[in-house]
């Protein structure tokens, strides 16, 4: 394997900082926040739309700024500018929101954190490919995954302190973490430098002036119509897929906390603790399983995960109408976490796949957060309507009917596995073909 094609871990989990920093934010921010607004408000859906907001924000924000970076050229690279700028002005408004002294102000920072952090998430992505090849992708995702569940699980965790430290300190602390890795991230990781980036510098320089003049990325909705037009309609169920699957996800996330003080009678830390067991599983069995999909294949592998997620919300709705204890609810929502790290692995790496070129990886990562992010618009509100009007025991089995959408959506999708080069064909049939020597070599010892 040459030099420039091998798959450098260290380097891959460095820029894993990037989501990092997104995701430690957001977790205590789901945690915590409504919370905050269940002071002011007592209807779930209208909790939901406000803990929509941010998502509002980043469906409009995430595909044209994936789609402007894809075009940016400077002595940082395509993606690094806006994380410089994203980052810092995410973790001051976070800082801010606990600060409020009325539902205003409080809408004001979360409103602005929203905008702060949408400006860089798609950016952040769409890093990790323009350094990894295709081939490499899933593995690629599953570290970025990690990183972003290492800060779930910070974030998350945090929640527990409640009552040791003020929730005014957690949100610095987790201000301060996320500047500490935009510095680590600068210092070791030169983006300017990546094979993604060096192809297009070089291909802008043969082609001269055509390039720079030309629109070589399409705006949302023209990427949109043009999906909707092609004959395969793999990247459009893909895409659909991801949508459903995000409004369960999205919907429960936002209202865990409420459920878990309302339904299983957790003090409000313990409530807020509960997707820190989600995480922790996600954590162990990420990486591992990112070896899974070359085994049975991607689009596989999302559909098992799909459906231990449908049944374990239907167990854990069983459960919480019981109000068991915190260690056997622990059993359902860890296998969540696998069934997560099924999923989120692999969805984005088949949008990247489905992608008509490497210059339009930051238009599909931006089209692929613009369903998650709808999806994200929807799922508190059409998950929490549904349990102002069943009850909020119902929170879970809500969740499950999209998952099980999620799934008769992944069933029309036929393409979005790895594409070898000819080289890399020819390099697996010879090693299958050892392979197949050595096992029949040892079939005749053993006979």
């Amino acid at each position: 394997m040459s030099e420039t094609s091998k798959f450098r871990v260290g380097q891959t989990f460095t820029i894993g900082l990037a989501f990092f920093s997104s995701e430690i934010a957001w977790s205590l921010y789901n945690a915590q926040v409504p919370l905050l607004l269940s002071d002011y408000f007592s209807s779930l859906f209208v909790i939901g739309l406000l803990m929509a907001l941010d998502n509002m924000i980043g469906v409009i924000i995430q595909p044209i700024m994936g789609s402007i970076s894809d075009n940016t050229r400077t002595k940082f690279g395509r993606r690094m500018p806006y994380l410089i700028v994203g980052i810092p002005l995410g973790a001051l408004f976070f800082f801010l929101i606990p600060t409020q002294t009325s539902i205003i102000m409080l809408l004001i920072y979360m409103f602005f954190f929203g905008l702060s952090m949408g400006f860089y998430r798609a950016q952040a992505v769409s890093m990790m490919p323009d350094f990894v090849r295709p081939v490499n992708r899933s593995k690629g995702n599953a570290i970025i995954n990690l990183m972003g569940g290492l800060g779930v699980a910070i974030g998350y965790g945090f929640s527990i302190l409640l009552g040791i430290i003020s929730l005014q300190l957690m949100f610095l602390i987790i201000s301060i973490i996320m500047v500490v890795a935009l510095l680590v991230l600068l210092w070791r990781i030169k983006e300017k430098d990546s094979y993604s980036y060096q192809l297009i510098l070089e291909m802008e320089g043969k082609e001269g002036e055509k390039v720079k003049e030309e629109k070589t990325t399409p705006g949302l909705i023209e990427s949109i119509k043009d999906i909707a037009s092609e004959e395969d309609r793999s990247t459009l169920f893909m895409l659909l897929a991801i949508f459903c699957w995000f409004i369960g996800y999205q919907g429960i996330v936002a209202l865990i906390s409420i459920y878990g003080v309302q339904v299983l009678g957790y003090s409000e830390g313990l409530a807020g603790f509960l997707p820190f067991i989600v995480t922790v599983p996600l954590l162990i069995s990420i990486y591992p399983l990112s070896y899974l999909p070359g085994k049975i294949g991607r689009r596989k592998t999302i559909k098992i995960g799909v459906i231990l997620w449908t049944v374990m919300l239907i167990i854990g709705f069983f459960m919480g109408l019981a109000q068991v204890q915190l260690y056997i609810m622990a059993i359902p929502l860890a296998l969540l976490g696998i069934g997560w790290a099924m999923i989120n692995t692999n969805s984005i790496v088949i949008v990247w796949e489905l992608a008509p070129s490497e210059k339009k990886i930051g238009t599909y990562t931006g089209l692929y957060y613009f369903f998650s992010y709808f999806a994200a618009i929807l799922g508190p509100m059409v998950v929490g309507g549904l349990t102002d009007l069943m009850g909020i025991p119902f929170l879970l089995l809500n969740g499950a009917i999209f998952f099980i959408l999620a799934f008769i959506m992944m069933m029309f999708v036929k393409r979005g596995e790895v594409e070898f080069t000819e080289e890399e064909k020819l390099a697996r049939q010879k090693k299958s073909k050892n392979y197949n020597i050595i096992s029949f070599f040892f079939l005749k010892v053993n006979l």
